[in-house]
Order: structure tokens, then C-alpha cells, then sequence
């Protein structure tokens, strides 16, 4: 049912299949089909493309609303932004099956399959933008509205494309290092394979892969916020050149969010960051 709404979706918006006249991408292994990727394509003149992602697949029994309906939610409404597409790059919009365990980073993973079967040439990517859990206040007292992007570490012009694509209203956002939680997400597949890539998230919360995950507990405030960054952010990777190059100064980008998100001055200085990313992670986990 949620795909065949999500190929609805994507049809009204104007996408096209992205394998000829089909919408859905098989999950296979060892010849086997595990599950179905939907992916769709608006093209541009230029020779790269954009991805932008996210699972649609949940955990039996549970609702599921911020892990992970909220993103797709947001996905689509950004979608509809972004109206006729008139950029450069293509512009493909990814949902990923089989992203929960026991598929989570295994080869049967959705974006895993994607990734080794891609259907558009990956030495070509200028960034896949990945989300996941975006649509509930973080546990942070007075930082409910946070919204943590990973991955611009590597490469100055995804940080440079995060600082410019920040909106007017009340969403922060903070980057911090992927390394500090390891790959949570889709992005793990585009990681791995060198490729740009930037993951969105709002972090774990008590409702995580529990039945309490519901929809009444979702802030559509801010997931409208994000999903206005979002657009900003395809436009500006849009008109980029993104290189894989290690930002050399992401340590005071990181002690820049954290003095933000703790109120207090955190140095340049890469112990400080380690200690004080790990007091806000621990904030986090349930």
C-alpha cells in the first residue's frame, strides 16, 4: 500500500521511472528477490545528478510516523517545491525498502542493491541526500528544534552548501562528524563507495522502533522547515561543484554547533569536541 502511494505521488510530481517504464528497482540476492526499491527521475541538461532518499520500509506492528513516514512526508512535499524541474543535474528521488533490521547494512539492504546495481552512473553523483527519524523534537531542552546533517565533513562545498541553504524560522541546524554514530542510515551504501553524501536526521528518541512512534506525535511545523531547507539545499548542490576533499577545518564546524547546543564555549580543539559531542549523544540514546 505505501508504495503503490508513493508511485502515485511521484507520478502527479512529474517524475518518470528511473528503469524504463518501471518505478520499482528489485532487491536482489544470490538471485533472489528480497524486496523493491521505488526510485523516480526528473532529467536535466547537465551529466550529474541528485539523489535525495529515504526508507519506506518499518518494523512489524509498529505505526512507524517519525521512523520512517515523516521523511517520505517530507520528500514529497519537497518535491512539490521544487515544482518543473529546471536545474542541472538530474534529480532522483529514492525510496528505500529493506532498510530495518535484519536487513540493515547487509547486502540485502535496499540502498545497498541500489547502489550495486545503480541505474545512473555513480562516478557522476554530486550528493545523495539521505533522511531518517525527522519529525520529532529532540530531547534537548531548548533545542527541540535541531535538525543534525552529517557527511559535510567531507567536502568544503557540502559545508559551504549546508550554511547557505540554512532557512529563516526557528530550525537549527548543527553538522557533526558521520563517525560519531557510524552509518544509522541509506547513506551507509554511498558512503562506502566514496561518493558525496549528507544524512539528515533529528536523532534516536524514546518512541524509537516502539509502538509509540504515532502520528499525533510528529511536529508538522517542523517538518515543513525542513522540508524548506531541503528544497534550498537540492537548488544550492544544485549550482555546486562538489569534490570529495576532507574539509580541513571541520573541527571548529563542529565546536561551533556543540557551543550552540550546549551553551557554553567549546575550543577548536579535538578533545573538547570528542568530549562534548559524546555528553550530547548520550543525551540521545534510549
Amino acid at each position: 500500500m505505501a508504495q503503490a502511494y508513493l508511485k502515485d505521488a511521484l507520478e502527479k510530481l512529474g517524475f518518470s521511472p528511473a528503469e524504463g517504464s518501471s518505478w520499482l528497482h528489485p532487491v536482489m540476492v544470490a538471485g533472489q528477490e528480497f524486496g523493491q526499491n521505488l526510485v523516480g527521475v526528473k532529467p536535466a541538461s547537465g551529466k550529474s545528478w541528485i539523489l535525495v532518499g529515504a526508507h519506506y520500509d518499518h518494523l512489524y506492528g509498529i505505526p512507524g510516523a517519525d521512523d520512517n513516514a515523516a521523511a517520505l512526508s517530507i520528500l514529497l512535499e519537497t518535491a512539490r517545491s521544487l515544482g518543473e524541474w529546471e536545474g542541472r543535474s538530474e534529480l532522483v528521488f529514492a525510496f528505500f525498502d529493506l532498510e530495518e533490521p535484519p536487513y540493515f547494512l547487509t547486502p540485502a539492504m535496499g540502498s545497498v542493491q541500489f547502489v550495486e546495481r545503480c541505474p545512473f552512473p555513480l562516478d557522476r553523483l554530486k550528493c545523495a541526500i539521505i533522511l531518517d527519524l525527522c519529525g520529532h523534537d529532540v530531547p534537548l531542552p531548548g533545542h527541540e528544534n535541531a535538525l543534525f546533517v552529517l557527511g559535510a565533513e567531507y567536502s568544503s562545498a557540502l559545508v559551504q552548501a549546508v550554511r547557505r541553504s540554512e532557512v529563516e524560522g526557528n530550525l537549527s541546524v548543527f553538522m557533526t562528524r558521520n563517525s560519531r554514530i557510524g552509518d544509522q542510515s541509506d547513506h551507509h551504501a554511498f558512503r562506502k563507495k566514496g561518493r558525496p553524501f549528507l544524512f539528515l536526521t533529528c536523532g534516536w528518541w524514546e518512541h524509537y522502533h516502539r509502538p509509540t512512534d504515532t502520528f499525533e506525535r510528529l511536529n508538522l511545523a517542523k517538518m515543513a522547515q525542513i522540508s524548506k531547507f531541503l528544497t534550498r539545499l537540492i537548488l544550492t548542490l544544485d549550482g555546486s561543484q562538489v569534490d570529495i576533499d576532507l574539509y580541513p577545518a571541520f573541527v571548529s564546524v563542529e565546536a561551533e554547533a556543540l557551543s550552540r547546543l550546549l551553551g557554553t564555549r567549546i575550543p577548536a580543539d579535538p578533545a573538547a569536541v570528542d568530549a562534548a559531542a559524546l555528553r550530547i549523544i548520550r543525551k540521545l540514546l534510549y
